[in-house]
């Protein structure tokens, strides 16, 4: 099994203009990914998620999406 830092991943695997989904669930979301995402100035992104939470709120904030998909709004805060 191969492993690579989370700054590679996503510097590789996701590029301006992408179709991004962060899943997870509570303890699960993986803010990691979101913050990494903000680190690196991504931008234009279309965001897929079942309900948004708190780390689309923030790709939002820092101007990296231009779209949001999801399939339930009610989250509190979103």
């Amino acid at each position: 099994m191969k492993l690579t830092s989370m700054k590679d991943a996503i510097s590789r695997y996701v590029q301006d203009g992408a179709v991004v989904a962060i899943e997870g669930f509570t303890a699960f979301i993986c803010f990691s990914a979101a913050h990494e995402i903000i680190r690196q100035q991504k931008k234009e992104l279309t965001l897929c998620r079942m309900t948004p939470d708190l780390i689309y709120d923030q790709l939002v904030a820092a101007g990296c999406a231009s779209k949001l998909v999801f399939s339930y709004l009610g989250n509190p805060g979103v």
